[in-house]
C-alpha cells in the first residue's frame, strides 16, 4: 500500500464521518487548527493536507495507519479492526501492565465492537493456569470496568496477583473477591481471598478473556513436492 493510498482512506474516513453527522466541516477544521474553506475544498479533494496536518486529522479522527489500512479490507460482516498486541507476556515474571504494545491482530469488526479497550496476549508459563488454557495461546480480553466490577463465575479472568498478572477463576462474594487457579478449583477453602474494604475490585481484576487462539501445527509442514506427498502434478 502507497502512501498515496493511506491518505485517500483518510480523506475518505474525514468526509464519511462528517456525512454521518460525527463533525461538521467547521468542527472538523477548528480541531486540526484549519479554515472552514481549505477543510471543505481537502474534502471535495480541490487542496490537499500537508504532512503535519494529515497527522493532526487522524488525531481527531481517532486513527492510526493499521486503522486505515484494515478499512479497506472488507465491509459489513467482513469489516476488519486492528486490535493492539501487548509486548509483553501474560503470567509470572512479566509486565504487569496492559498497555506497552508491540503492533496489531486484525479482528472482525463486528466481534470487537462491544469490547471496550481491547488487547490481544500472549499467554506465558503458568502451571497452574486454568485448563482450557496453554502456554503461547493468544487470548483477546475486554477490559470494560462495568463487567470487571461484577465478574462472572463462568468467565476467564485476568489478575493482578503479587507475582504478576494471571490468568485465573474469580468469583465475588460480598465485599470479598476469591481467585482460583487450576491445582485449587475444587478446593475452594484454598482459593485466594482477598478484601475490597479498602481496595477497588477494578485494581485487581483487570480483563474478561473473550477469545483464544492456538496454534495447531507443531513441527513444519512438508512441501507440496516432498516424497509421499499425496499432491502429484498432471
Amino acid at each position: 500500500m502507497q502512501f498515496e493510498e493511506l491518505y485517500r482512506l483518510l480523506i475518505d474516513t474525514a468526509r464519511q464521518r462528517v456525512r454521518a453527522g460525527e463533525f461538521t466541516e467547521r468542527g472538523l477544521a477548528r480541531l486540526c487548527n484549519l479554515s472552514q474553506p481549505h477543510m471543505h475544498n481537502v474534502l471535495r479533494d480541490i487542496r490537499s493536507l500537508s504532512p503535519v496536518s494529515a497527522d493532526r486529522l487522524m488525531r481527531v479522527l481517532e486513527l492510526n495507519i493499521p486503522a486505515l489500512i484494515f478499512r479497506s479490507i472488507g465491509t459489513g460482516e467482513t469489516a476488519v479492526c486492528p486490535v493492539p498486541v501487548l509486548r509483553s507476556r501474560l503470567g509470572p515474571g512479566f509486565e504487569t501492565g496492559l498497555t506497552n504494545y508491540r503492533g496489531f491482530m486484525p479482528f472482525l469488526a463486528h466481534r470487537v465492537a462491544p469490547l471496550v479497550e481491547p488487547v490481544v496476549a500472549l499467554l506465558g508459563a503458568d502451571l497452574v493456569l486454568p485448563k482450557l488454557f496453554a502456554p503461547s495461546d493468544y487470548v483477546l480480553l475486554d477490559r470494560n470496568p462495568g463487567v470487571r466490577a461484577n465478574p462472572s463465575e463462568d468467565g476467564y479472568w485476568v489478575v493482578a496477583e503479587s507475582t504478576g498478572l494471571r490468568v485465573r477463576y474469580v468469583k465475588l462474594v460480598g465485599n470479598r473477591v476469591y481467585l482460583a487457579n487450576e491445582s485449587n478449583i475444587r478446593d475452594p477453602p484454598n482459593w485466594q481471598s482477598v478484601s475490597l474494604r479498602e481496595r477497588n475490585i477494578l485494581e485487581i481484576v483487570r480483563a474478561r478473556i473473550v477469545w483464544i487462539s492456538r496454534e495447531l501445527e507443531t513441527t513444519p509442514a512438508a512441501p507440496a513436492d516432498a516424497p509421499g506427498s499425496s499432491h502429484r502434478s498432471s
